[in-house]
């Protein structure tokens, strides 16, 4: 049984019991490393722990509270502080100040907006526009709240014509805004699998496919995926499936698919996405999301307990458990990103590749999404 965490950034890292391996690169670590490390046991050498950051500096707003990168669990704020020089540690703790006051404050029509630039928050109406005027003394940028870049600022009554041309970029960002962030959740969900009760998205990082919920401990099926939650979440960063219940990313960390949330204890299988109650089994069945896996190559609504048993029933699955993860999301990234062009259209797809080079950058080609044959098992003829 698996328990679903975050994936790791980079490489898949194996270790034996007592390795302590860095989670994002593999080196070995000593006991006392200076790095990151989670109460969950999960390590960072100094290097990946200065990428992480990084990361956090980049976009401090959605990066707080701090969390494991593997597991989501939160960082002992000590733990990242130390990691931090002293002029970073004033800028974050100015971060984290406006944060915890602006959770006391906020009213329902209330939001945070942070300038991209420097530390300063302001609380504005939910409906404020999306061009942000920072007032810090030391900062005053115009930015654009969506590509989270600087804006020409407008000082005299007349504006040259390429202070004209670069605002009407930025106008266009917010024509484009709610597609771009519909065109980012399905390129993240085809990455994982979520939760179909709870929502909570992850991963499974080899053999079977029984996924449990940490979140709300919803047995399910990775490989058969739930329509529903595909369509309403399409979800978060990278090579992950999410919890079925509570919708927690991450990816399993053993053998088998049948994975457990940590978060709300939901048991489910990786493969389909599909905690044990809504799985395809027997009637009359006793051994819980075991059963979803017997027969499963005769039954379409069945998933196969290992990845490695694909090839015998298709031979173009790969017989290594890591190229069948690869394929996998590979499948299901192409799948739901087709969804995404039947929903918005190509021509608004394109308009918003255009803008934010959304496609571009997936990792996929238009042929590849629109023509290519996305088909997860291919059955013989059963007699």
């Amino acid at each position: 049984m698996s328990t679903l965490t975050e994936p790791p950034r980079a490489t898949t890292v194996t270790k034996t019991k007592d390795e302590i391996l860095c989670e994002t690169c593999g080196d070995q670590l000593e006991p006392d490393h200076p790095g990151i490390q989670c109460v969950q046991g999960h390590h960072y050498c100094t290097e990946c722990s200065a990428n992480i950051v990084r990361l956090f500096f980049s976009e401090p707003e959605q990066n707080i509270p701090l969390r494991c990168q593997k597991c989501c669990i939160e960082l002992i704020p000590n733990v990242f502080e130390r990691q931090l020089t002293e002029e970073q540690l004033g800028i974050y703790i100015n971060h984290i100040l406006v944060f915890s006051l602006a959770k006391g404050f906020l009213r329902g029509d209330e939001r945070l907006d942070h300038c991209p630039f420097c530390t300063n928050a302001v609380i504005r109406n939910i409906h404020a526009a999306h061009i942000f005027y920072c007032d810090h003394p030391e900062c005053g940028k115009v930015s654009c709240l969506i590509c989270r870049k600087a804006c020409p600022k407008i000082e005299d009554d007349y504006a040259m014509d390429e202070e004209i041309a670069e605002m009407e970029k930025h106008f266009k960002c917010a024509e484009l805004a709610d597609d771009k962030h519909e065109l980012d959740r399905y390129v993240e969900l085809g990455q994982k699998v979520p939760c179909p009760t709870c929502g909570l998205a992850g991963m499974k990082d080899d053999a079977c496919t029984h996924m449990t919920c940490p979140k709300c401990s919803q047995l399910w099926c990775y490989f058969c995926a739930d329509d529903k939650h595909e369509l309403d979440r399409y979800v978060e960063l990278g090579q992950k499936v999410p919890c079925p219940t509570c919708g927690l990313a991450g990816m399993k960390d053993d053998a088998c698919t049948h994975m457990t949330c940590p978060k709300c204890s939901q048991l489910w299988c990786y493969f389909c996405g599909k905690k044990v109650e809504d799985c395809e089994r027997a009637r009359d069945s006793n051994n819980g999301i075991f059963d979803h896996n017997h027969n499963w190559e005769r039954n379409p609504k069945r998933c196969p307990m290992y990845l490695t048993q694909l090839s015998e029933l298709d031979n173009r699955w790969p017989e290594d458990e890591f190229e069948c993860l690869a394929m996998l999301h590979r499948n299901r990234s192409l799948r739901l990103l087709r969804e995404a062009f039947e929903k918005l259209g190509e021509e608004r797809i394109k308009q918003v590749d255009d803008h934010f080079n959304t496609i571009t950058t997936c990792g996929f080609t238009y042929e590849e999404i629109l023509e290519e044959d996305h088909t997860l098992i291919k059955y013989p003829q059963i007699s």
